[in-house]
């Protein structure tokens, strides 16, 4: 992990809170989706949808799941059969592209956020929780990860508004998503392409909110920072960024 922070990082940081700050001013954050017009527990299971898969695909995973079991009742998907709840996903059209380890991913979470939260998914996070305690309650669901976890607590916070003890936000990390990956490693913000280079090093450079460069980091890589023919001109880091566009994301 990198030990020094240059000059250009510390630009580099500001410039992706600038640009966060325009996307929550604009509301482009993922098209099609506003956290502040789903329910609960349709941000509860997009969390575990999105994996894999385009993010307003994911968070409209819930909705259709919906109309193909007639309900979206943690207790009942509790006591499904997974191969009853796998036949739901698959058909007539598939809802997630790794379809054999969804319906158990859903049912495990389903029973959990019932033994522990009476099945209603905003006790995760009513209790005005720290920061981190909240990323690790997400992270107890199976199917839910680095990634997922802190994903969860900065759209709690900065979409929904959940209150999170004494409004410290220094424990909500970035997520360990390919795209923010893929612009830390080009911008050189990282040299290593793992979860914990990229969380070391949002934590270095905006200690009070780490997790503020995940939005604009996963805007930029999905829109502007592309696998291959990045499109650098566009991009809102152009001025800074060394465009170290030889060196890929893992799975990128």
């Amino acid at each position: 992990m990198k030990s020094i922070i240059s000059l250009r990082d510390r630009k580099l940081c500001g410039l992706l809170c600038e640009y966060g700050k325009t996307l929550q001013e604009t509301k482009d954050n993922v098209p099609g989706w506003n956290a502040n017009k789903i329910s609960d527990i349709d941000f509860f299971y997009g969390v575990l949808f999105d994996q894999h898969i385009r993010a307003e695909l994911a968070w409209n995973a819930p909705n259709e799941l919906r109309k193909r079991l007639g309900h979206l009742d943690p207790r009942l998907i509790a006591e499904m059969n997974e191969a009853d709840l796998q036949r739901a996903m698959q058909y007539p059209k598939a809802l997630y592209p790794y379809i054999h380890n969804m319906p158990n991913w859903v049912i495990e979470a389903s029973k959990l956020l019932v033994e522990r939260y009476d099945g209603k998914p905003e006790e995760i996070w009513n209790d005005n929780p720290r920061a981190d305690d909240l990323q690790r309650r997400f992270a107890e669901f199976k199917g839910i990860k680095q990634k997922k976890s802190s994903m969860a607590t900065n759209i709690l916070v900065r979409d929904k508004h959940v209150k999170v003890s004494g409004v410290d936000f220094r424990g909500i990390d970035v997520s360990g998503d390919v795209h923010v990956r893929r612009v830390f490693l080009r911008t050189g913000l990282i040299n290593d392409d793992t979860i914990e280079a990229a969380v070391h090093a949002a934590r270095t450079l905006n200690p009070q909110y780490p997790g503020e460069l995940d939005l604009p980091a996963w805007h930029i890589g999905r829109n502007f920072c592309h696998p291959k023919s990045p499109e650098c001109p566009k991009c809102p880091l152009s001025t800074e960024c060394p465009r170290r566009v030889d060196l890929n994301a893992k799975g990128a």
